[in-house]
């Protein structure tokens, strides 16, 4: 990590550009889901057989796995609203101040899928999920087995240090998306996997 004259430590440009990059696409997200609640003038709601009637919180990573994981994380973004045939949550944490050679930023989407009762024949929320979750994992995407989970994967983020992680649950798909730096560069695909799918458990865990 490089200093400045003064000798304050200087963050390494891949880490401003993920801060940036990440910032950017929550900002996008809720104004998304701001237009769409003053356009909307009958939202989507949830089925009778929709297990998540709504889109959980930021609450559903637990504390104790962001202490072991980003210790000294702050909340940076939590943004709720609706989504097309459901609801969504972006939950962004960073330590980017928090320590001197280590930081780390943790994106988390959780997207309820509402069945759609004027489809021919019925899309039920499950299966949307489903088809939302094949949509967004790559063909390169590792398969995972994750307790309580229909099917995972974990593949390599387009930013240096990240993993990037996709499951589903009845009608509750999960994005994770693991970004670290130790020493002023990126840590090893391997480790932020590792990170990712154990935060990932831990998700599961709770839901």
């Amino acid at each position: 990590m490089g200093s400045s004259k003064d000798g304050r430590a200087l963050h390494r440009p891949w880490v401003r550009a993920s801060i940036i990059a990440v910032g950017g696409v929550v900002v996008s997200a809720a104004a998304i889901g701001g237009g769409l609640w003053a356009a909307a003038d009958d939202p989507d709601v949830p089925g009778g057989d929709d297990t998540h009637t709504a889109s959980p919180g930021c609450a559903a990573v637990p504390e104790d796995t962001l202490t072991e994981a980003l210790p000294g994380a702050v909340l940076e973004s939590d943004d709720q609203g609706p989504l097309n045939g459901g609801e969504n949550t972006v939950c962004v944490w960073s330590t980017a101040g928090a320590t001197e050679g280590d930081r780390a930023i943790l994106r988390v989407d959780l997207s309820a899928r509402f069945t759609d009762a004027s489809a021919e024949p019925i899309v039920t929320g499950d299966e949307a999920a489903t088809r939302a979750h094949q949509a967004v994992a790559p063909a390169r995407g590792e398969p995972l087995e994750l307790p309580g989970t229909a099917g995972a994967e974990v593949w390599q983020g387009q930013l240096p240090g990240t993993a990037e992680l996709a499951f589903h649950t009845t009608n509750l798909l999960v994005r994770v998306s693991y970004t670290g730096e130790s020493d002023g560069d990126p840590i090893a695909f391997d480790d932020a996997r590792d990170t990712a799918v154990e935060i990932a458990t831990r998700i599961g865990e709770t839901l």
